[in-house]
């Protein structure tokens, strides 16, 4: 770090910082002094309007409005304020020394004062010339969920936010598509200002705005972190006035919305006869005499359990917030409590949250003001569904037989091993009785700045942020799990990490109205940042019973090595902005970005990212200015380039890793070469190009955003291999090169406007993907997972999330008999296709099978709202996307190992050979074990995401009350499901970690549907 610093001259740059303060101290004397003024924003109804944007006329000065309607903002004697609101007209009020201000809109009128956060600053959102888009307060309110991405999935074209599973919080999230294959698609997250957030931390509650940032004129102020697009979190600040304290309950009860159609106990027997008559004569057991307790003297089983009502039980979440606000005119605070309790339908499975911020503004001076914000959070999370694969309890809940009960009379617990010939199973409650994987988790976050106003046109801000991250998982599997042993191996551990995240940036900005038709916004500033993480674990196993866990260690008789790791990475960054408008129609953008990180090669540290963009505000044209049809037309284009740094550290040099062997029959430790050196490699970079269009019709009733884009992301990171006399397999180069094309759109209408409201949201997106070159000879990759064969591909001229695999095309009928001898297989086998008609079925018959990502994605949205009453529906919608379900191999092709889906009803028998169901068997007698087309679904849907009503009591009642507001509500989450995908929950998921495994599904927790009461009291 040292190196890379002094190569730029850090102590030079330290004394310039150091004379702009001193300079600042001796500029402001002559400046005009500000005041803070205060007021509230109401409809026309004398409603407080929430979210509304207070911004000082042609300076980057905005505010946003409380829940209450209130805001505060430092003002000039000169100035005027811009007040506007989504759906009202916008109103510009001269300040003339008023210090309160009550102040009711009118509506259908212009939105176009709305403040955005652009990075390192704001901007009118009709000044912007990139594409972003702004999600406030209210929006998120409206939708309850365990982080922001809950609240944002919908919300912005072209922000793709997915729910993996039903454990609390699992979300997939990029913007506008995949850039990468080796390194990250995740945006990044920004947090007042603290680059690289974990999105997972913010309580909902605490956010007052979300900016999506997503072409590259908007995201190259980020540089090399920002190619997967940009999320700025605002959090609420406080307002000048007498303190006011809101408290929000939320409760839900959470239920499965449907079961997959599973054997019971007589079909499982019936079945079993089936497979026991495949070869003929084969005689069925007598289980009424070798496993009386499962079976009645008749033959018949004991036992009938629906394993799925047994582990998916009905839940209660809870959400409680406690937020004060207040201040005065020198110092203003907000502090915020929360605590959350997600349960997941899966037993024994919860996410528990406790979260508490602060933020503190205070003006010192005239020319001085100051803040700290912190925040601290808590999780304790249980996880129960952490491996794929393996024999877990999502898994055994399909496969668990039926006549097996949870417990016998004994209080023993059941379990598969007790049939004969069966995969020797635990029962799914056994399992996540007995198998624990707790994670404690402690974030703290803060951030603190300096406002200096050096003159009326010039302002420098510096700012210090620190995150701490800690993490503790306390894992055990006890009790009396056959498959994980008997108490003998019990086994335990405790894994601990800690990450220590700094940032430094500090930054000038110019804002001069050079007269009425010219007005100049320019930026100048500087960063540095750096993460240190460490890690250590420890495991042990065989204890002497269960009573210890991970508490005790040194109880155990078999100790495992103890592991420990450290790494960090840092980066340098120089950044500028210049924003120009020509008489308030023609607006211009240029940013850059000098970004040098330690991640990389020693001859590119460095790298440059610029972008520029131009937009063009019709509607303030002369021959459109006076149109009662167009109220605001603005076209936009941008063409930038941003980066990607996200790989993993000291990957361009050569490293070394810890290695044993024994010598003499004693082993010794020594250190090789763990990888080869790349000092040539450098950042992936993403070129993107933007045309947009920003619309308004009939007083702004209809909006329109639509955009088109088209970036390529080039020197992509791959892991190339190498030759093996090398001694390694891989080194990661920059090959290869990827193409997002898409559109984007966003339509908001306010069909009534009266006594009744009825607004309408309509969110499009579209984006196709292109692989055009990979490694040096554009060789296939397989990113995985595996599973019985290969399971995806990336091939150049093809889109990531492409399925591959076989055909299947049915099974083999008996008049065939003698085709398929020639394949080795006879009738009521499986028949795959031959697509090189070599006369085998082997790899090279495996072809492209279909893609996981969706055509197209829609989000509808509707808001009706009378007198005090009010009502939410939000309908989400996906079009054209596969689902890979690998839990078919397991629960369909194994008969009398497990249970088995009721497909296997509909097997291959001589009375019906038109079917993709092979005849039910032994596993003795060899599985028709393929992964083929057989296992892809249609994923599309139309779901009923969000349904609420809500009321709000009128303000006579509230005050006879002694409180300022209440509101009930009341709705339902994942309210419908429409879709063809059958055999697993739901067509939105991924089970597997993998980047490119979206759209896979091996026996996934399912989602809830979640009856909501929620209760918002303002004091």
């Amino acid at each position: 770090m040292n190196e890379l610093l002094n190569a730029i001259g850090i102590k030079k740059l330290f004394s310039c910082c150091c004379l702009a303060f001193f300079l600042s101290v001796m500029a402001v004397n002559g400046q005009a002094p500000s005041k803070v003024v205060s007021g509230t924003i109401q409809d026309e109804n004398k409603a407080p309007l929430a979210g509304a944007s207070i911004l000082i006329k042609r300076t980057r000065s905005a505010v946003t409005t409380d829940e209450k309607g209130a805001f505060t903002i430092h003002t000039g004697p000169d100035d005027v304020l811009v007040v506007s609101y989504t759906g009202y007209q916008s109103m510009e009020i001269p300040v003339r020394g008023q210090t309160v201000f009550n102040i009711q809109m009118k509506p259908g009128g212009k939105s176009l004062g709305d403040v955005v956060v652009i990075g390192y600053g704001t901007q009118r959102k009709v000044d912007v010339t990139g594409s972003v888009a702004s999600v406030n307060s209210a929006v998120i309110r409206e939708r309850p969920s365990p982080n922001a991405l809950g609240a944002l999935a919908g919300q912005v074209p072209g922000l793709n936010i997915t729910t993996n599973s039903g454990r609390p919080g699992d979300y997939r999230i990029n913007i506008r598509g995949f850039n990468s294959i080796n390194a990250s698609n995740n945006p990044l997250f920004v947090v007042d200002g603290v680059i690289g957030v974990d999105y997972t931390t913010i309580n909902p509650n605490d956010i007052a705005t979300i900016d999506v940032l997503k072409d590259a004129s908007s995201t190259s102020i980020y540089g090399a972190r920002g190619s997967g697009g940009v999320i700025i979190i605002t959090t609420k600040h406080g307002i000048n006035g007498k303190a006011v304290a809101n408290y929000s309950f939320v409760g839900g009860y959470n239920v499965l919305p449907r079961e997959i159609p599973l054997l019971n106990s007589t079909q499982y027997q019936a079945m079993e006869k089936a497979a026991y008559a495949y070869v003929p004569g084969r005689a069925y057991p007598d289980f009424a005499t070798l496993e009386p307790s499962l079976y009645k003297p008749d033959g018949t089983p004991r036992y009938n359990t629906d394993w799925q009502k047994e582990v998916y039980k009905p839940t209660f979440s809870q959400n409680h917030n406690l937020s004060v606000t207040g201040g005065n005119e020198d110092l203003r605070y907000s502090m915020n409590y929360g605590y959350q309790d997600d349960e997941a339908l899966l037993l024994l499975t919860y996410n528990k949250k406790y979260s508490m911020r602060i933020n503190v503004d205070g003006k010192v001076n005239d020319w001085l003001s100051t803040g700290l914000n912190l925040s601290g959070t808590y999780f304790r999370e249980r996880i129960q569904d952490d491996q794929v694969g393996a024999l877990t309890a999502t898994r055994e809940v399909m496969e668990a037989m039926p006549m097996i009960p949870v417990k016998m009379p004994n209080g023993s617990w059941g379990g598969n091993w007790m049939h004969l010939a069966s995969e020797g199973a635990d029962n799914p409650v056994n399992i996540l009785e007995t198998k624990y994987n707790i994670n404690n988790r402690t974030v703290v976050l803060g951030n603190t700045y300096f406002n200096i106003r050096l003159s009326h046109d010039l302002d420098f801000r510096t700012s210090f942020s620190g995150q701490i991250n800690t993490n503790k998982n306390n894992n055990a599997a006890s009790g009396s799990a056959v498959q994980r042993g008997i108490y003998q191996n019990i086994s335990a551990g405790v894994n601990s990490d800690k990450a220590v995240y700094w940032q430094s940036s500090s930054y000038f900005t110019y804002k001069k109205a050079i007269n009425p038709d010219n007005n100049l916004n320019v930026m100048l500033g500087a960063e540095w940042a750096k993460n240190s993480y460490e890690i250590v674990s420890a495991s042990a196993s065989n204890f002497d019973g269960n009573f210890y866990l991970w508490n005790n260690l040194g109880a155990a008789t078999v100790p495992n090595p103890p592991t420990s790791s450290a790494y960090d990475w840092q980066i340098n960054s120089y950044f500028s902005r210049i924003i120009y408008a020509l008489k308030n129609k023609y607006l211009f953008t240029a940013t850059g970005r000098y970004d040098g990180s330690s991640k990389f090669g020693a001859n590119h540290k460095y790298a440059f990212f610029p972008s520029a963009a131009f937009a063009w505000r019709v509607s303030e044209e002369d021959f459109l200015k006076q149109s009662q049809t167009i109220s605001n037309l603005k076209l936009r284009v941008s063409y930038g380039s941003t980066g990607n740094s996200e790989i993993g550290q000291y990957q361009s040099i050569s490293s070394l890793t810890s290695n044993t062997a024994i010598f003499n029959g004693a082993r010794a430790a020594g250190e090789v070469q763990g990888s080869m050196p790349n000092p040539d490699l450098k950042w992936e970079k993403t070129n993107q190009f933007d045309f947009g269009v920003d619309l308004g019709l009939f007083g702004n009733r209809i909006n329109v955003v639509a955009d088109i884009y088209d970036k390529e992301t080039k020197d992509l990171l791959l892991s190339a291999p190498v030759p093996l006399t090398s001694g390694y397999e891989t080194i990661l180069k920059n090959i290869g090169s990827v193409r997002n094309r898409g559109i984007e759109l966003g339509i908001m209408t306010y069909n009534l406007m009266g006594p009744l409201k009825w607004n309408t949201t309509v969110n499009f997106t579209v984006n196709r993907n292109k692989i055009l070159a990979l490694g040096t000879h554009n060789e296939d990759i397989f990113p995985g997972p595996s599973f019985l064969d290969q399971t995806n591909i990336l091939r150049v001229g093809e889109q990531v999330g492409t399925f591959f695999g076989l055909v299947r095309e049915g099974t083999w009928s008996t008049a065939e008999a003698a085709k398929a001898a020639t394949y080795n297989a006879k009738p009521g086998d499986l028949k795959e296709k031959d697509l090189n008609g070599d006369g085998k079925i082997d790899g090279n018959d495996r072809t492209i099978l279909g893609h996981a990502y969706p055509t197209y994605t829609m989000e509808l949205i509707n808001k009706f709202s009378y007198k005090n009453f009010d009502l939410l529906i939000d309908l989400q919608v996906s079009q054209g996307n596969k689902v890979l379900n690998l839990s078919y191999s397991t629960s369909e092709d194994r008969q009398t190992l497990a249970n088995s889906y009721a497909t296997v009803l509909n097997a291959w028998t001589p009375t019906n050979q038109n079917t993709n169901i092979a005849q039910v068997r032994l596993n003795s007698d060899g599985p028709s074990l393929r992964q083929d087309s057989h296992y892809l679904n249609d994923g599309s849907f139309i779901r009923g995401k969000n349904i609420a009503l809500g009321y709000n009591f009128p303000r006579r009642l509230t005050e006879s009350m002694h409180i300022n507001s209440l509101r009930v509500y009341a709705g339902v989450q994942n309210a419908f499901l429409i879709t063809k995908y059958k055999y697993g929950y739901d067509p939105e998921v991924s089970t597997y970690p993998q980047a490119f495994a979206y759209g896979i599904e091996f026996y996934a927790l399912p989602k809830a549907r979640t009856f909501n009461f929620g209760v918002n009291v303002g004091f």
